[in-house]
């Protein structure tokens, strides 16, 4: 039985190139992604960035992003999407070089059952 959603937003700094957590649905429930939000903080250069979704019930990482450029000092907007979670679930972002970019999503949180 679904009680209800509230708004969750969970932010990071990419501070490597490695895959990173941006954010994980809670057990005992399921989120609605409705934005994601990646700023480049270099003010010189352009950043590469992949964002992806992991689906904890296959165990697969899938893309939500091939390697997007953002200018320098730009940001990515994706709004208007709906991406449905389950828990466990993993919305990540890879960057193309350390300490230039952040990443913030923006869920709607669900709680199952009671």
């Amino acid at each position: 039985m679904m009680q209800g959603g509230l708004l969750v937003t969970s932010s990071v700094a990419l501070s490597s190139t490695n895959r990173t957590t941006v954010y994980t649905v809670p057990s005992n429930h399921r989120s609605i992604v409705r934005q994601i939000i990646a700023g480049n903080v270099d003010a010189s250069n352009p950043a590469t960035l992949k964002l992806e979704f992991y689906d904890a019930s296959s165990t697969t990482h899938f893309a939500l992003t091939g390697a997007t450029s953002i200018a320098a000092n730009g940001y990515l907007w994706l709004n208007d999407i709906l991406i449905g979670l389950e828990a466990g679930d993993i919305i990540s972002a890879t960057a193309g070089a350390a300490d230039d970019l952040t990443v913030t999503t923006v869920v709607e949180q669900i709680v199952i059952g009671g």
